[in-house]
C-alpha cells in the first residue's frame, strides 16, 4: 500500500514538473474572431440597412399620396362641387370615396382617391368645407388665368 501511495505521489510530481498546454490554438481565436465580425456585420448591418430602406419607402409613399391627395382635394371642390355634395361624400366610407374619386376623374387610382377621401375627411366643420372650396376655387381660376396668358403670349408674332 506505501508503494501505491509512493508511485500516486511520483506521477503527481512529474505531472507538476511538466508546463501547462494551452488547448487553445492560434487557428481557432482567428476563426472566433471572423465569426464575431461577419455576425456583427450581418446582424447589426443587414437588417438596419433593410429596416431603413423600408421605413424610407414607405415615408416616400406617404409624402407621394399626401401631394396626390391635395391635389385630388383641390380638383375636387374646384369642380363645382356644392358644400351638400363634399358633405355627402364625406358621409361615405373610404372605399366608396376612392370609387368616387376615380370614376370623376380627380384621383388616377384606389390609393389617391382613399388619401383624397381622408383628406376630405379632414375638413370637420362646414365652415372648413367652404372655405375650402373657396380656396379651391379661386387656385383653379388663376391657374386657368395663368395657362390662358401662357398661350396668348405663344401665338403672338415677333
Amino acid at each position: 500500500m506505501v508503494r501505491s501511495v509512493n508511485r500516486e505521489v511520483a506521477s503527481m510530481a512529474e505531472q507538476a514538473k511538466k508546463t501547462w498546454e494551452n488547448p487553445i490554438a492560434k487557428e481557432h481565436v482567428v476563426g472566433a474572431g471572423i465569426g464575431i465580425v461577419a455576425t456583427a456585420i450581418f446582424c447589426f448591418g443587414y437588417p438596419g440597412w433593410f429596416m431603413s430602406r423600408s421605413a424610407a419607402e414607405d415615408h416616400r409613399k406617404a409624402e407621394i399620396d399626401k401631394v396626390r391627395a391635395e391635389y385630388c382635394l383641390a380638383s375636387y371642390l374646384s369642380s363645382g362641387v356644392t358644400a351638400a355634395e363634399a358633405t355627402e361624400v364625406k358621409r361615405k366610407g373610404t372605399g366608396e370615396q376612392a370609387e368616387i374619386f376615380v370614376k370623376t376623374g380627380h384621383a388616377p387610382n384606389e390609393d389617391a382617391g382613399r388619401a383624397c377621401g381622408r383628406a376630405l375627411d379632414q375638413l370637420t366643420t362646414q365652415a372648413q368645407l367652404d372655405d375650402a372650396i373657396k380656396k379651391a376655387v379661386t387656385a383653379a381660376a388663376a391657374r386657368d388665368a395663368k395657362i390662358a396668358a401662357g398661350k396668348e403670349g405663344d401665338t403672338k408674332n415677333n
